[in-house]
């Protein structure tokens, strides 16, 4: 509730500031070109865009941090509960989860798969050319020596072509495997980090988990 209204003041308090830079920016516009409406409606468009622009990153700053926690938990109560209790379940449901959680501007991601030795490559879609793909690169072996998510190229999958991040999960020193995210857009590296974060603060030790419960 805290957060809901802290959010909402936060957002009011852009719209309001928004609007207010818009008056002496129009005032200097009009001023500089008199009697011309061109320059004025150039500059009402753009500041228009700019405005959504850097709202759509606040929304999506604000969000993530508050709620991350929160849309993780039924996972990792079912996890406890002994409901998921194998790798293949555990990767169609954070695929799954990945895919409906992150639905940014900013970071949209359009499909998921996790890719484990133990289960090896699991989706909760169907993503035929994923499995050979990886294979090809040896991308089980080689996301072994990263640390930190990667871009790693394109795949393609049915006619369109998206952007490939390698998200390596670790446990300490331990290697569990690593999230394959597919996005249509370039995520940013600002944006690539909540990304990380997700992975060191929820998905490692629940992988670890099951993978114990599973030996």
């Amino acid at each position: 509730m805290i957060y809901r209204v802290q959010r909402l003041i936060l957002l009011v308090f852009y719209t309001i500031s928004m609007a207010a830079l818009s008056i002496p920016l129009t005032r200097l516009v009009t001023g500089l070109f008199p009697n011309h409406l061109y320059p004025l409606v150039v500059f009402l468009v753009l500041y228009m865009v700019l405005v959504v622009v850097l709202g759509s990153m606040i929304h999506t700053i604000s969000y993530i941090p508050f709620n991350l926690a929160r849309a993780f938990d039924p996972i990792k109560n079912d996890i406890a509960s002994g409901k998921i209790s194998d790798m293949e379940e555990l990767g169609k449901r954070v695929s799954q989860f990945l895919t409906t959680f992150f639905d940014f501007a900013f970071l949209d991601i359009d499909y998921a798969f996790l890719h484990t030795e133990q289960a090896g490559l699991v989706s909760c879609d169907e993503l035929p050319e994923a499995a050979p793909a990886m294979e090809e690169f040896g991308m089980l072996e080689k996301s072994k020596t990263i640390r930190e998510i990667i871009r790693a190229g394109k795949i393609t999958h049915g006619h369109n072509d998206y952007h490939l991040y390698i998200l390596p999960i670790w446990f300490g020193e331990k290697y569990l495997g690593y999230m394959g995210l597919l996005s249509k857009k370039r995520v940013g590296s600002f944006f690539q980090k909540y990304l990380m974060e997700f992975e060191n603060d929820f998905l490692d030790d629940q992988l670890m988990h099951v993978a114990r419960n599973t030996v």
